[in-house]
Parts: C-alpha cells; structure tokens; sequence
C-alpha cells in the first residue's frame, strides 16, 4: 500500500519541479507591458 504512494508522490513531484519553471518562464515571455506606449508622447518637447 505504501509503496504506490510513494512511487506517485516522486512522479508529481518531478513533474511540478519541472513544469512550474517552464510556466512561470512562458508567463514572463507572455506578459504584455502595464501601461501602453504613448506613441504621441516626446521627452524631448517638456525638457
């Protein structure tokens, strides 16, 4: 009884070490910017 459990919970523990870094990695890439660009907006006219 013992020993099935165990071989699952060595299973779901490799897949969440290496799936959790592969999707925070793919929401890093994915994430879009907080504020849009304001394509208007020149630094150079307000200094």
């Amino acid at each position: 009884m013992i020993q099935p459990l165990r071989r699952a919970h060595r299973w779901i523990w490799l897949a969440l070490a290496v799936l959790l870094p592969l999707l925070f990695t793919a929401a890093l890439v994915a994430r879009r910017a907080t504020t849009p660009r304001n394509a208007d907006f020149h630094w150079e006219e307000y200094r």
